[in-house]
């Protein structure tokens, strides 16, 4: 970057930038092509033998308002040329003025500043109570972690609608292949025994879940009487699933038996004589159905979830608020890192060239005062050429009149007016008042707003860091 700059800067001391000037600019007028083009010669001697322009005229004749429209013409297409080339170096100084360099260069800092304390403030209001809220719940998951002896990263929770979805598909595979069993011995056939199946397969896939979300994880705990207790629920609740699906079994054999009516009562007298003793095939497959759907369903419990109880919502809430944060951050401060960055770059700029544009702008005044002269040249050489033409004509006229030539002949012809004397070229021209800028103090000006910007953003981003700088 400061590479770039003094590189730029160099090539403006050299003088690199030239003002355009388009082909022809000055070019001398071509007086033997002018006489050609106006058959000038032949047209003297015809003119001249019948005494034109007559003896008492005052005013050029057609041939010598052809020569001067000629010379003018392009007299007056150089002078818009020149006024154009002016224009240019008066541009080019405006540039290379040091007071108003430093003049924008100090705007530019202080909008800089002005956004910096402006997203403070902000931040202050809006950024604040999140930055509150985040330190607290990083605070409290690494509380969480250190007395749960924790060292690994949460497990990511199941996606709730997938994992009720599943459970959902569970429930109708259980009810349908029930419900053909249980359809045998139900007076009101398949649709009977799919609503006793629904009962059934509901209360096993769901209390399974809940058995697999909360007393099977709770056995994880460090904790030495939660995990007795945990494991003792879990052994409970999976006694009571065997029993359930169990139960189902006996009372499929009853309502085939005694009929749906009194199937409850010897269903449960059957259970308590006989538990694994059952009457039907059919019925040991109902009993290995719903311990599968009853096992999937507990996978899917303690999956659900952190294994730990109680580290996957503290790591959501963690993450929530670290989010909150985070983005609310971005909207404050995204866009302030290239405005910082793209300020000290001019101001480390204007550092560097500023001294050197003194020296540019002697060069420009220079080439400019060269570019008058040359003109000025220019004119007389015009005026030159302009009378070397109507000498030609009338030279040749005398020689083949017989009356006595006009007295303007002996005149000397001039340009109207000399364009560096007019109103728009003086202007142009005008040496442009400098104020007298004392380098040494506007570079250290420069230097104390660069530094100012930095401090101002170093302190915004140390009261305020992004999450990834605050541990």
């Amino acid at each position: 970057m400061i590479a770039g700059v003094v590189r730029e800067a160099v090539n403006a001391v050299r003088g690199s930038e030239r003002t355009n000037t388009v082909p022809g600019f000055l070019r001398p007028i071509d007086t033997a092509a002018v006489a050609r083009q106006l058959d000038l010669e032949a047209s003297a001697v015809e003119r001249g033998r019948s005494n034109i322009p007559p003896p008492d005229t005052d005013a050029p004749d057609a041939v010598e308002q052809q020569i001067l429209q000629r010379v003018e013409s392009e007299w007056t297409w150089q002078s818009g040329e020149l006024i154009n080339n002016l224009r240019a170096y008066r541009q080019r100084l405006t540039s290379y003025a040091v007071e108003s360099e430093f003049t924008r260069l100090v705007v530019q800092a202080k909008d800089t500043l002005a956004k910096l304390r402006e997203a403070d403030h902000r931040a202050e209001a809006e950024l604040g109570p999140l930055r509150e809220d985040y330190i607290a719940a990083r605070d409290e998951l690494s509380d969480f972690k250190k007395k749960h002896r924790l060292t690994r990263a949460a497990r990511a929770r199941a996606r709730r609608y997938t994992t009720f979805g599943l459970l959902f598909v569970l429930i109708a595979l259980e009810s349908m292949a029930n419900g053909v069993f249980f359809a045998k011995g139900s007076e009101f056939g398949l649709v009977g025994g799919v609503g006793t199946a629904v009962v059934i397969s509901f209360i096993n896939v769901a209390s399974c879940f809940l058995l697999g979300l909360w007393p099977i994880r709770w056995i994880n705990r460090r904790n030495v009487l939660v995990k007795l207790f945990a494991l003792v629920l879990s052994l409970v609740g999976i006694v009571a699933i065997v029993a359930l699906h169990a139960f189902a079994a006996h009372y499929r054999d009853a309502m085939a038996v005694v009929g749906e009516d009194h199937a409850l009562s010897a269903a449960i007298a059957a259970l308590r004589a006989s538990p694994w003793t059952l009457d039907n095939l059919n019925s040991y497959y109902l009993f290995a159905l719903g311990l599968f759907f009853a096992l999937l369903s507990i996978y899917k419990g303690a999956t659900f979830d952190d294994p730990y109880p109680g580290y996957g919502p503290m790591t959501r809430r963690h993450e929530t608020a670290r989010n909150d944060y985070s983005d609310q951050h971005a909207d404050l401060f995204d866009g302030l890192a290239d405005i910082k960055d793209e300020t000290i770059t001019l101001l480390d700029g204007g550092i560097v060239k500023l001294p050197l544009y003194p020296q540019q702008a002697a060069n420009i005044r220079a080439q400019r005062a060269a570019l008058i002269q040359s003109f000025r040249s220019y004119e007389a050489a015009v005026e030159t050429a302009g009378r070397q033409l109507l000498a030609e004509y009338r030279d040749i006229n005398r020689r083949h009149r017989s009356a006595p030539a006009p007295r303007y002949f002996d005149q000397v012809w001039r340009l109207p007016h000399s364009v560096l004397e007019s109103v728009e070229v003086r202007t142009l021209a005008a040496e442009e008042a400098e104020a007298g800028l004392d380098m040494p103090t506007t570079l250290a000006e420069l230097r104390r707003y660069s530094q100012e910007v930095l401090d101002e953003y170093e302190k915004l981003m140390k009261t305020y860091p992004h999450p990834t700088k605050m541990g």
